[in-house]
């Protein structure tokens, strides 16, 4: 039986245009699931969507993972979930360099684009180079020939995984996707609204390539004080973002502690 995009659609119901949400490498939609509940107990109509290869869409026949098939599983998603009309875009690394791609071909499916923690390099080698200079025990997770028994050994060394994903999708997404080192370039080609926040104790090349590159004027910077996975470690972030596109709140007088 072929698989619907449906199937990879999880929606909760609010009062609001649709906020979709992409999660990240190693995860699912499930990844959202604190942040979901806290703009849903605030009244927005809220999607998430599993990336292909992950969560539900594990096990997609024939899939390759590359950039332009992630990005057109998302356009389909936000066809279903919302018949074409623009929703608020938001992605966390890997799904804010979906989100972003996605924005940059087909603007009039977003009205809003927000990035959390994405891989935001200059070029495939400063991705590589920084990628390669990880923890080991990612690195071995990544490249050991033993990969069933390295995720094993995460989950009892309490490195956590929210979701079920390939090997060909995790190394497909890897290198196709975050190894291409297109974040810095397709981001100052935005045309839509767009929010980027980047942990101050993430990745340094994310927020020195931030600083230096030439950004339009619809593009905000903010640095929150967590590292690279904002969403999980301070939800209510997620929330307050949202409603900071509602413009009831200035970035600069009303970022959240963590």
């Amino acid at each position: 039986m072929t698989a619907t995009v449906d199937e990879f659609i999880h929606q909760y119901p609010g009062e609001s245009h649709p906020v979709v949400l992409l999660h990240g490498l190693l995860t699912s939609a499930k990844y959202w699931n604190p942040a979901r509940r806290r703009l849903t107990a605030a009244g927005y109509r809220v999607a998430t969507v599993d990336l292909l290869g992950f969560g539900r869409a594990a096990r997609v026949p024939a899939a390759s993972y590359d950039y332009n098939e992630h990005v057109e599983h998302v356009k389909n998603a936000l066809l279903s979930i919302s018949g074409g009309q623009p929703v608020v875009l938001v992605g966390h690394s890997l799904g804010g360099l979906i989100a972003l791609k996605l924005a940059r071909k087909y603007p009039s499916l977003v009205s809003e684009l927000v990035m959390f923690n994405a891989p935001l390099f200059r070029d495939s080698h400063e991705a590589k180079a920084s990628i390669e200079q990880t923890n080991k025990l990612y690195k071995f997770l990544m490249t050991s020939r033993f990969r069933s028994v390295g995720w094993g050994a995460a989950h009892l060394l309490g490195f956590r995984v929210w979701g079920r994903h390939s090997t060909r999708a995790r190394e497909g997404a890897l290198r196709r996707v975050i190894f291409r080192g297109k974040g810095i370039h397709h981001l100052e080609q935005i045309t839509v609204p767009t929010t980027v926040i980047t942990g101050a104790s993430d990745r340094a090349e994310y927020l020195n390539n931030l600083q230096q590159a030439s950004l339009p004027p619809n593009v905000r910077v903010i640095v929150a004080p967590t590292g690279h996975h904002l969403p999980a470690q301070a939800p209510h972030y997620v929330t307050w973002t949202m409603d900071l596109l509602s413009g009831g709140l200035r970035p600069e007088h009303t970022v959240p502690a963590v």
